[in-house]
């Protein structure tokens, strides 16, 4: 895998296409991007440097701007949701397959 097309990336790409593309329910079961999200809320200066802060600036931008209040839902990995474990399925392979070639940016 490549420094910055990881699963964690994976992850929060998906979570800012459901927010830039109008979504207001998204469920993930990515904890780590959740706390990265309120994080950017709470002291956008700490990522400043980070390796995603383009994409939780621009997931910040978006739920700022959204006309409608937007929710975020933790469910549990691994425990049979069919959907999230095709996302997850999807992430991993994006992260390992295109790592060289990968445009993570949003």
């Amino acid at each position: 895998m490549g420094i910055t097309n990881t699963i964690s990336c994976a992850e929060l790409a998906a979570i800012a296409a459901a927010v830039i593309h109008g979504y207001s329910h998204i469920a993930t079961d990515s904890l780590t991007s959740l706390h990265q999200i309120k994080k950017q809320f709470s002291h956008p200066n700490l990522h400043r440097h980070h390796i995603q802060g383009d994409v939780l600036q621009s997931i910040a931008k978006s739920i700022c701007q959204s006309p409608s209040p937007i929710h975020f839902f933790r469910v549990k990995s691994h425990a049979g949701i069919v959907v999230n474990g095709y996302a997850d399925a999807l992430a991993k392979k994006s992260a390992t397959t295109y790592s060289d070639i990968a445009d993570t940016s949003i």
